[in-house]
């Protein structure tokens, strides 16, 4: 089952309105751990319809097993991904069909695993108060400015960090697996 960690970052948090800045993938091991090159692929390279035709064309959005997303929060980076690829026309997905990607998509999302890192709660339940990670919010600014090798150095920052807390988190959930499989 291919497994890759997945992430987008944006203008900003309105997939109607704002751009992707970039789309990065990295193929990972049975252990969680990256296989081959991490990919980025940049709005200022290849503008957003080739990054989403280029994402597409490995299978994110495909419901079959060939890609399997593993992130933070990927119902906003699939969404925004959806969203972006019809305005593009490079989708034309009527809502049976989003429903039935939402139900068969396999994916790993960490968000609900921060959350219960957290006793429960939403507040407070983000990947940087779990990892050293600066904040997506400046992404934007930073896509403004022209700053891309500091939205290159954050991608890889947030790449590293969600890793190791995932890598973490599966060592610990697998020993209480152990521990709590009836025979």
């Amino acid at each position: 089952m291919p497994l890759y960690y997945f992430d987008v970052e944006s203008e900003g948090e309105d997939p109607q309105q704002d751009r992707l800045v970039t789309v990065q993938f990295h193929q990972l091991g049975d252990d969680l751990r990256p296989v081959g090159p991490f990919t980025i692929l940049a709005e200022w390279e290849w503008g957003e319809k080739e990054m989403l035709r280029t994402v597409m064309q490995k299978g994110v959005l495909d419901t079959t097993w060939d890609f399997v997303p593993v992130g933070n929060r990927l119902r906003f980076d699939l969404t925004f991904l959806i969203e972006r690829a019809t305005k593009w026309k490079l989708l034309d997905w009527d809502a049976a069909k989003l429903k039935y990607f939402w139900f068969t998509k396999p994916l790993l999302d960490l968000q609900p695993v921060l959350v219960l890192m957290n006793a429960g709660q939403f507040t407070g339940s983000s990947l940087g108060a779990f990892a050293r990670k600066d904040s997506g919010g400046k992404v934007p600014t930073l896509f403004r400015q022209g700053r891309v090798k500091e939205i290159i150095e954050y991608i890889t920052q947030e790449h590293d960090a969600m890793l190791g807390v995932l890598r973490a988190a599966a060592d610990d959930l697998k020993a209480l697996g152990d521990r709590r499989r009836r025979a």
